[in-house]
């Protein structure tokens, strides 16, 4: 069973937005919702939970609206929030995907290819990572590159607070490389709508 985690807890400082990051309207819906939809399209995800926090108490509403299970988490940040989210009980020893809930492009078809990986390669952690090229190629700008690989937002780990054998899945697919992080993202997303309308 993989249980899909929508971390909804940030500040989301960079976008310069009174609107809490997931629920900002790109196209008339919220990012988080475009997240959400995949999920559900998605063949392999059986649960969807969204993490919130004491700075995204609209998003946990709207959760709620949507009749989705909600995890209150610390909002310390996103490495804390997770452990906070690994060590709940009911989550021990389950698959769990989290995926920011800032990925507008997203799809099912890409999540399901991330876990057939996630059970191909038989170690208790996956990494989703983008070749930097996918950033240049499409006039995007990385958030932070690690040896030419920028992480996507999407992780596979184990419900257990411990460190887990890892592995890092590279794909240089543009539904996991945008995420966004600041205005200039939201431009970047209506010019790559407007591109693929041609």
């Amino acid at each position: 069973m993989v249980v899909a985690v929508i971390m909804a807890g940030g500040k989301g400082t960079r976008l310069r937005s009174n609107q809490e990051k997931p629920l900002l309207k790109v196209r008339g819906q919220p990012l988080i919702e475009s997240v959400v939809n995949a999920l559900l399209s998605s063949k392999k995800v059986e649960t969807i939970l969204v993490a919130t926090s004491v700075h995204s108490p609209q998003t946990a509403q709207w959760a709620k609206n949507k009749k989705l299970t909600n995890i209150d988490t610390p909002g310390r940040g996103y490495v804390e929030d997770m452990a906070f989210i690994l060590s709940r009980p009911e989550l021990l020893d389950k698959i769990i995907l989290t995926v920011a809930a800032d990925l507008p492009l997203l799809t099912g078809e890409v999540v399901d290819e991330v876990i057939h990986h996630y059970h191909v390669c038989k170690k208790s952690a996956l990494s989703v990572m983008v070749p930097v090229e996918i950033f240049y190629k499409h006039c995007l700008q990385p958030s932070m590159v690690w040896e030419n690989l920028v992480p996507s937002g999407l992780n596979i780990l184990r419900g257990k607070n411990t460190e887990q054998d890892e592995e890092l899945l590279v794909l240089g697919k543009l539904e996991v490389a945008l995420n966004i992080n600041t205005p200039e993202d939201i431009i970047s997303l209506e010019r790559l709508w407007m591109n693929s309308c041609r």
